[in-house]
């Protein structure tokens, strides 16, 4: 059995994603509601860098992941794809994965409000709330949630929430051998990753959009 569902499949497999479009058009949620529901502000707004000039595509962010997490062998938080090419015709490895939105269409699609920011800026999941109706899944622009069979919700990346609040970094980021990947608190203009931003020319996936990813990369 296939347990990893594409974005495409799903559309095509589940009567949701019509009314998940109605919804998301209508707001279900607004942004209000989804700080309301994450409780107090920490005034930290976590993110990440991505430097694809550096990644060498060995995939040792996805075994860490899955370690930290105790993940089966065919789930992963971390899509990875080597040699890809983009538009500027350059292969790079690409690594992708929940962008953490300030604007999140997962959540404001989310019946239940299962899906939702929490007090640090890190998107996060009631699987208690989950009523497993997989809108998430079709509402996320950058394909970035999966069926999980071990939880029995659509997962994703959790930014290693509940270990980078003690001063942890994510199990990705420790794990890179090239340090491709900064972590950090982007309110924090001393941080590192605000010195990174401010500093390089960066890009975020699919701006235009209006989500407000708070992952950023680095591209050949």
């Amino acid at each position: 059995m296939k347990r990893q569902l594409s974005r495409r499949s799903f559309i095509k497999t589940t009567a949701v994603t019509g009314a998940g479009v109605a919804l998301i058009s209508g707001g279900l949620m607004s942004v209000d509601n989804l700080a309301q529901a994450s409780g107090s502000n920490s005034g930290r707004k976590y993110g990440m860098v991505i430097d694809n000039t550096k990644c060498i595509g060995c995939g040792l962010c996805q075994k860490a992941c899955r370690t930290q997490w105790d993940m089966p062998p065919d789930e992963t938080f971390i899509q990875l794809e080597r040699d890809y090419v983009g538009a500027n015709g350059v292969p790079e490895h690409f690594t992708s994965q929940c962008n953490h939105c300030e604007n999140p269409p997962c959540a404001k699609i989310c019946p239940t409000t299962a899906t939702y920011l929490n007090e640090d800026g890190i998107l996060v999941m009631d699987n208690k709330k989950c009523i497993a109706c997989k809108g998430c899944m079709a509402a996320c622009p950058y394909n970035a949630r999966f069926w999980s069979y071990k939880w029995k919700t659509p997962e994703k990346c959790r930014f290693c929430d509940g270990y980078v609040q003690g001063g942890h970094r994510p199990a990705c980021v420790i794990q890179c051998p090239v340090e491709a990947r900064v972590f950090g608190d982007l309110n924090d203009p001393n941080s590192e990753i605000s010195k990174v931003v401010a500093s390089e020319n960066l890009v975020r996936l699919r701006e235009e959009l209006g989500t407000e990813p708070k992952i950023y990369y680095k591209r050949k």
